[in-house]
């Protein structure tokens, strides 16, 4: 049963296609429970308040707008690393860093989940869509030759400050943009 669900079924292109839909239904599964679960939980909360989000306005929308910043760039990446695959034979760097990224958020969510021992926003996606998603997509990508450990330590060596970098913008865009809550919201 495993050897079918670890065969060549999926192309390897539409692993790279993958990238953004496992984003975004990860993300939207934070976007639907962030606001909530922050006003809930007041040291989150605080800790977030002024250096990412703006409590006087919508939540849910400068989180929207980080998501939206982020999943373009993903998909500009699935983009170009499709005709890179398709060019080259090869997965390039920043694509194979991408699906370590994910892999290691999934993680990182189940741990903290874990530690908290309470749902926390994305733990449910991170454990049935990011970790078995980048681990089989990496796996099938090494088994076919198409990444090495050592272009996967320099792809996660681009993508994670990328990443983090991309986040951080998307805050602050997304605190900038939405607008305040109107007195009667």
């Amino acid at each position: 049963m495993l050897n079918f669900l670890i065969s060549d079924q999926i192309h390897l292109q539409a692993l790279i296609w993958l990238i953004p839909a496992a984003f975004f239904i990860h993300d939207g599964e934070e976007i639907l429970m962030m606001e909530r679960w922050l006003r809930n939980h007041q040291d989150y909360f605080r800790r977030m308040e002024n250096r990412f989000i703006d409590p006087g306005k919508s939540i849910t929308l400068q989180f929207t707008v980080a998501v939206l910043l982020l999943g373009t760039v993903l998909s500009l990446i699935a983009f170009g690393s499709v005709r890179w695959f398709e060019n080259n034979g090869n997965l390039n760097l920043l694509c194979a860093g991408v699906l370590a990224v994910i892999g290691l958020d999934g993680i990182k969510h189940a741990f903290i989940s874990l530690q908290q021992r309470a749902y926390t926003p994305g733990v449910i996606t991170a454990i049935l869509v990011e970790i078995p998603f980048a681990f089989y997509a990496l796996y099938r990508f090494y088994d076919a030759g198409k990444i090495s450990a050592s272009s996967l330590a320099g792809g996660l060596a681009i993508a994670l400050p990328l990443t983090l970098l991309l986040v951080f913008c998307g805050y602050k865009l997304g605190k900038w943009v939405v607008p305040y809550r109107s007195h009667g919201a």
